[in-house]
């Protein structure tokens, strides 16, 4: 599928929940009592923001106990540190608006690899744990066409937040939710932090920066 067809797609899918996503509200973190078109309009201007700002950090992971879209405890720490290049985000199902461009660049990056794709882990940790059960981020995946390589994760809310900290990408307010990837090679502790919409080329060549050459199918 061509990726600007896909990403009107799924985009237009989910302006469905838009009407539930107004009401909702995440328990543990302030300013969560709905969406007023003030603060809508916060992740109108990141979505039409061009290009992304890259920098270099280095995160301490926790050793925190997730679950997955399967329903399957996961150990973060244990996870992040595999042999494959690893990418995370932060998501919530609910979202009409970033989140579904940042799955979208997962997909990308997923069918500019091809057969190639498992050699690539991807990550998203909800921000939303009290609605994004794992039956929701399987649905989710699903709604995507996401392969098995894009594990999406959730938990409590004081884990979730740990998680968040740990990236240096804690906040009170999901509306103040920042287009974040993370990249990371294997064996090495320095993280590539992405902040903007990036799609699957981009990716890539974050990826050859990094020193990791995928190969396309």
């Amino acid at each position: 599928m061509n990726f600007k067809l896909g990403l009107l797609i799924a985009t237009v899918g989910v302006l469905f929940t838009l009407t539930g996503c107004m009401g909702h509200h995440m328990g543990g973190m302030s300013g969560m009592d709905g969406m007023s078109t003030a603060d809508h309009s916060k992740h109108m201007k990141m979505m039409n923001q061009k290009g992304y700002d890259r920098s270099i950090a280095r995160y301490q992971i926790p050793d925190l106990s997730l679950t997955d879209q399967n329903g399957e405890r996961v150990s973060l720490k244990e996870l992040l540190q595999t042999d494959k290049p690893v990418i995370v985000n932060f998501i919530y199902a609910t979202c009409t608006t970033i989140c579904p461009l940042l799955s979208m660049g997962y997909i990308d990056l997923q069918r500019e690899l091809g057969a190639k794709s498992d050699d690539v882990l991807l990550v998203s940790i909800t921000i939303d744990p009290e609605h994004d059960t794992p039956e929701v981020l399987n649905a989710y995946r699903k709604r995507y066409r996401g392969k098995s390589d894009w594990v999406l994760l959730t938990g409590g809310r004081l884990d979730i937040d740990m998680a968040l900290t740990a990236f240096d990408a804690y906040i009170g307010d999901k509306m103040d939710h920042q287009p974040l990837n993370f990249i990371r090679l294997p064996k090495q502790d320095m993280w590539v932090r992405l902040n903007g919409m990036v799609n699957g080329k981009d990716f890539i060549h974050e990826l050859q920066l990094a020193g990791f050459p995928p190969s396309r199918e």
